[in-house]
């Protein structure tokens, strides 16, 4: 007589799990996945394209350099100052602040300088740092 032991079914195969380069492979290769995968790769495509247009053909960020006064220069000072360095070239003087937030008051003199050559922003930072009451300019690009 036979045992029931022997008769038992054989114990599955198990195999390796897949790697996840195969399971990838497999899916975007799957028939039923092809609308999903034809999409991805044009939103891929598209975003890519876009940040190459603006990082090549997009407008340069906005440069502004910002004239630093001491503590104990007075409007009148600060006018001076604003009238003897006028616009130079591209580097465009900003119109003053109308508003009295305390920046506008402690920086009041900014320079448009973002299509500005070298020459021009020499020329700027001469005529500045020639005027009494004044610490120094700093630039600043839109983001920072």
């Amino acid at each position: 007589m036979r045992d029931v032991a022997d008769t038992a079914p054989p114990a599955p195969v198990r195999r390796p799990p897949e790697s996840v380069p195969a399971r990838l492979r497999r899916t975007l290769t799957d028939r039923r996945q092809r609308r999903w995968v034809v999409l991805g790769g044009l939103a891929f495509a598209t975003l890519t394209a876009f940040g190459v247009y603006v990082a090549v053909a997009g407008p340069p960020p906005r440069i502004e350099a910002v004239v630093y006064f001491t503590a104990t220069a007075t409007d009148a000072q600060k006018d001076a100052v604003r009238a003897a360095c006028p616009t130079a070239g591209r580097a465009v003087q900003e119109a003053r602040d109308h508003n009295t937030t305390q920046s506008s008051r402690v920086y009041p003199l900014r320079y448009n300088i973002t299509y500005a050559s070298p020459a021009d922003k020499a020329m700027i930072y001469r005529c500045v740092h020639a005027q009494s009451n004044v610490i120094g300019i700093s630039e600043f690009r839109a983001g920072e």
